[in-house]
C-alpha cells in the first residue's frame, strides 16, 4: 500500500505526550529597561515515549520514522491523550460537531458559528483550525457567546494561512502537520528488550 504524507503516528501506546510552546521570545536588559523580541515564529513541539514494545513494535517503529527521512517529510500529530475539551470527556458529541471561522480579530480573537449549542469551552482547552492543506492548534485564553457562536481568545496567534473566513474549527482531535527534530531518536532496552522508544516532533506549516 503506498504511504501519503503526512502520515500519521505510528499504531503504539504512548505513556509520554508533552506538547508545549517553544520558546520564541528573547530579552536583554539595559539598566532599569527590560526589551523584549520576538525572534522565531511560535511553535509546537512534542516529546513522544512509548510504553515498553517488543522487537516486533519496534522494528515498525524505527521503519515510520526513517520514512520521514530526518524532516523531509512530515506527519499529522493528533495528541494521544487531550482529545476533548476538558468538559466533554464524558460527552463527546457536542464538541465533534466543527464550527466555522467567521472572522479573526487582533489576530487571535475569532468568532465562530455552526458550533453544537451543547457545546462548553473552558480555559486551556486546545482547538485546531484547518484551512485547505493548513493545520494550526491554539489554546484557550477567554471564551464566550451562547447557542451556535461562540467567540474565542487563543494563543499563539494562527497563522495567517488558517486565520481566514471559512476556515474549519475542530474542537475534538485538533490535528497538526509535524517534522522530526534532529537527533530526537532513542531507544532504551538490550537484548531481546522490552525496548521503549522516545523522539520529538516540532510544528511544521505543512
Amino acid at each position: 500500500m503506498t504511504i501519503t504524507f503526512p502520515r500519521p503516528l505510528p499504531d503504539v501506546e504512548f505513556v509520554v505526550a508533552d506538547f508545549v510552546q517553544r520558546d520564541s521570545y528573547a530579552s536583554s536588559t539595559a539598566g532599569r529597561i527590560v526589551n523584549v523580541t520576538q525572534i522565531r515564529d511560535p511553535a509546537w513541539q512534542v516529546s513522544l515515549a512509548t510504553r515498553s514494545i517488543r522487537r516486533s513494535k519496534l522494528n515498525e517503529v524505527e521503519s515510520w520514522w526513517l520514512s520521514l527521512r530526518g524532516g523531509l517529510r512530515s506527519c499529522r500529530f493528533i495528541h494521544p491523550h487531550l482529545k476533548w475539551p476538558q468538559l466533554h470527556y464524558q460527552d463527546n458529541t457536542p464538541a465533534e460537531n466543527a464550527g466555522n471561522l467567521v472572522s479573526v480579530t487582533d489576530g487571535n480573537i475569532l468568532a465562530v458559528d455552526s458550533v453544537d449549542a451543547s457545546l462548553s469551552l473552558s480555559i486551556g482547552d486546545r482547538i485546531g483550525i484547518e484551512k485547505d492543506d493548513y493545520r494550526s492548534i491554539g489554546r484557550v485564553v477567554e471564551v464566550s457567546g451562547a447557542g451556535t457562536s461562540r467567540t474565542i481568545e487563543i494563543e499563539p496567534t494562527p497563522p495567517a494561512t488558517t486565520a481566514v473566513a471559512g476556515s474549519v474549527v475542530r474542537f475534538a482531535s485538533p490535528e497538526l502537520i509535524m517534522r522530526p527534530v534532529s537527533s530526537s531518536w532513542r531507544v532504551s532496552g538490550i537484548g531481546n528488550g522490552p525496548f521503549q522508544v522516545s523522539f520529538s516532533l516540532i510544528e511544521s506549516a505543512i
